[in-house]
């Protein structure tokens, strides 16, 4: 009966600490709260930016619209530190420095792609831009 009665006893005191640990402010921790704490631990930025280029392997529209600005502005950042304008380097000079595939995306006056639909950029084509850039 004793024994019984220590049971009964430790039971009611977890009841009491869960009952304790929901009251407190915010309540008890979660696995959903870990994760919104860490999605918000990472910068508004580079969530957009993971956005982009996750859209930019969509469709060609994403790639000319949204990531072409920003690749044309890193792009003319790099090449103005060797001393070349993007929008008057020579196309051969360009395509050197760049690459085929970079060029093509951030190169002047690059006409708004007739297929709006078709595939964007790949994971291995994009690292391989941002590697030239790295690079240059």
């Amino acid at each position: 009966m004793r024994l019984l009665a220590e049971i009964a006893l430790v039971v009611i005191a977890a009841i009491g600490v869960a009952i304790c640990v929901a009251l407190l402010p915010g309540g008890p921790p979660t696995r959903q709260r870990r994760g919104r704490v860490q999605e918000q631990s990472r910068p508004e930025q580079l969530i957009t930016l993971q956005r982009l280029v996750i859209s930019a392997k969509a469709n060609t529209l994403h790639v000319h619209a949204y990531l072409r600005p920003l690749l044309a502005e890193i792009a003319a950042q790099r090449l103005a530190a060797h001393g070349y304008a993007l929008e008057s380097i020579p196309e051969d000079r360009g395509r050197r420095l760049l690459g085929e595939p970079l060029w093509e995306i951030v190169r002047p006056n690059r006409p708004f792609p007739e297929d709006r639909h078709s595939l964007g950029v790949s994971e291995r084509t994009f690292g391989e831009m941002l590697d030239v850039l790295e690079d240059l």
